[in-house]
């Protein structure tokens, strides 16, 4: 009991603390989980008490001196179509005389997950005719993007396991057949107030893929009779 007044007494001086400005932001995926793990050698707390997007009603996370206070959390459920920024606060208590460290306050950026689509304005040729397609790639739609300085990648081709050097725009007109593939990739900022700590952002993007066949049959004269 006594222990369960102190736990509510320190969560309420949590929520009473200022926060600091000495915090990281961390870019992770839409309806993927990730990770927070407080550094090494800090293992020794009683209580880490976290809280997400403060203020917003969010239940705080408390967690205990065995769990190392790594805290795991999803947001969303990958069908975000926007970027969004949350915040999530960490704070712990020490096993002896249950004081209570500074609040710091961190910033996560959830991206949507995005996908690449790929389009041929022709995609099998006769095996006799020369291959000559357009292919176009576009790539799901997000917004808020520019909010936090992030933007996409030039187009990246490849055939087969084999880049396409020199071609980075969303169209490639292929003079040969096989399995064509495109992909961008979110790039994070460099300057701004959103300049990250670290990122999870791996597989963000989903690339497109397109076959061409040059293996249509040729059809066979038939024979003709004189009558």
């Amino acid at each position: 009991m006594k222990k369960s007044i102190f736990t509510i007494f320190a969560l309420l001086a949590l929520l009473a603390f200022n926060t600091t400005s000495r915090a990281g932001t961390y870019y992770v995926v839409s309806g993927e989980p990730f990770s927070l793990a407080p550094a090494s050698g800090s293992t020794s707390f009683f209580q880490y008490l976290w809280t997400l997007d403060p203020g917003t009603g969010q239940v705080i996370r408390t967690l205990d001196q065995a769990s190392g206070g790594v805290l795991t959390h999803t947001f969303g459920d990958g069908t975000a179509t926007s970027a969004s920024l949350h915040k999530i606060t960490l704070g712990v208590l020490t096993a002896l005389d249950g004081c209570l460290s500074e609040v710091v306050e961190h910033t996560i950026i959830v991206l949507p997950k995005l996908t690449v689509s790929i389009t041929a304005d022709k995609e099998n040729f006769c095996s006799n005719a020369a291959v000559n397609s357009k292919l176009t790639a576009t790539v799901s739609a997000a917004t808020g993007l520019d909010t936090y300085g992030v933007t996409l990648s030039p187009f990246a081709w490849k055939l087969g396991s084999n880049a396409v050097d020199g071609q980075t725009s969303s169209v490639l007109n292929v003079t040969a057949p096989g399995t064509y593939s495109a992909l961008v990739t979110y790039v994070l900022p460099t300057t701004g107030s959103f300049i990250p700590t670290a990122s999870k952002i791996a597989g963000a993007i989903v690339g497109g893929t397109k076959q061409i066949l040059n293996n249509l049959p040729l059809p066979t004269a038939p024979a003709i009779t004189l009558n």
